[in-house]
């Protein structure tokens, strides 16, 4: 028997499939939307990926062992406790799958979670490194993240369903963007009203950093602990989910790793607070309009010399900690060559 079978036929779609509402620059650039993840680019790694690399290139690009371990995390949990999650289903397109795994021993779910990772063919041997260790990590940091959802679930008090994966959509009446904001939700809790959650959950892991090579020729690394403070992507993201919802409905954010854990919302964070996700939904509707009236600039000219402008008004910031990794010699080579940089 499949794991999953379709609820329904309902899709859920982004609202600019629909060209006739898209503006004249996404629609020779073949964008659609906007979403949390573009905002915490910077701008030069944002027209790297989304202008001049294309979707399919996209989804070429490089993972690494954090990013695989992660969703091997997030799926065993959303499996144990998701009545219903939102795939791409054959129509290719977004749909309600009913969970068949849902409350199924935690240890097999682990094991799928440790098998499925264990697939995964690292990038080079730093990242090999990084899966054996991670590999390990893995069965504590999915049981770190069951006492989250539990300790979540035991605050909600009685609830009806959980969905995994839902897909939300913002429509620019709403933000006055020339495009609308789309997200998906790793868990949202519903009671009674299915209109209404009771809780929006974020779910996000840490894993050990890479240390030193030791004198037997072994790889040390360093643990991590839980954040004192949530980063300030994860929050932006959040405030995303709360605005859909008019700010009416919590968002608990939580990091899961194999020593700790620690769940953050408006009691010990206060950019939680209704006020605090309104003040950041700004912030991210501001990035984005900042996007958009550059844009706009040069929206008479052709897809080429669009992103040319672009590149010509923004620094590339080459020296960015983290904002050009996994994307791949040979695409960042070209992102050196677009910016004039050897």
């Amino acid at each position: 028997m499949s794991d999953n079978k379709i609820l329904n036929q309902n899709v859920l779609e982004d609202p600019l499939l629909d060209n006739e509402i898209l503006p004249e620059f996404a629609k020779k650039l073949s964008i659609t939307h906007w979403s949390p993840t573009q905002a915490s680019l910077i701008d030069a790694a944002w027209v790297f990926r989304y202008l001049v690399l294309d979707q399919m290139q996209r989804r070429q690009l490089p993972a690494n062992s954090a990013m695989k371990a992660g969703v091997a995390a997030g799926e065993a949990v959303q499996n144990f406790y998701s009545d219903t999650i939102y795939k791409i289903g054959p129509n290719k397109k977004l749909q309600a799958f009913e969970n068949f795994k849902k409350g199924r021993d935690k240890k097999d779910l682990i094991t799928e979670a440790v098998n499925k990772f264990h697939e995964y063919q690292a990038e080079d041997v730093k990242d090999q490194d990084k899966k054996f260790k991670y590999l390990e990590e893995l069965p504590a940091v999915i049981n770190n993240s069951f006492l989250c959802i539990e300790e979540i679930l035991g605050s909600v008090g009685s609830f009806n369903s959980i969905v995994a994966e839902q897909s939300i959509s913002i429509t620019q009446k709403k933000t006055s963007l020339l495009m609308p904001l789309t997200g998906r939700t790793d868990l949202t809790v519903f009671g009674v009203s299915t209109l209404s959650p009771s809780v929006i959950c974020e779910m996000k892991t840490q894993w050990s950093k890479l240390g030193k090579i030791k004198k037997d020729g072994s790889r040390s690394f360093i643990k991590v602990s839980a954040p004192t403070l949530p980063s300030f992507n994860h929050l932006m993201q959040c405030a995303y989910y709360a605005a859909y919802y008019d700010f009416k409905v919590p968002v608990k954010l939580f990091y899961a790793n194999a020593n700790d854990y620690r769940i953050f919302d408006s009691n010990n964070c206060i950019h939680l607070t209704v006020e605090g996700m309104k003040k950041l939904f700004q912030q991210l509707l501001n990035i984005f309009k900042r996007r958009e009236k550059l844009l706009a600039m040069y929206q008479e000219f052709d897809r080429n010399v669009i992103i040319t402008n672009m590149i010509d008004s923004i620094d590339m910031n080459r020296d960015h900690p983290w904002a050009w990794n996994n994307i791949g010699e040979d695409n960042l080579k070209l992102a050196e060559e677009l910016w004039k940089l050897k």
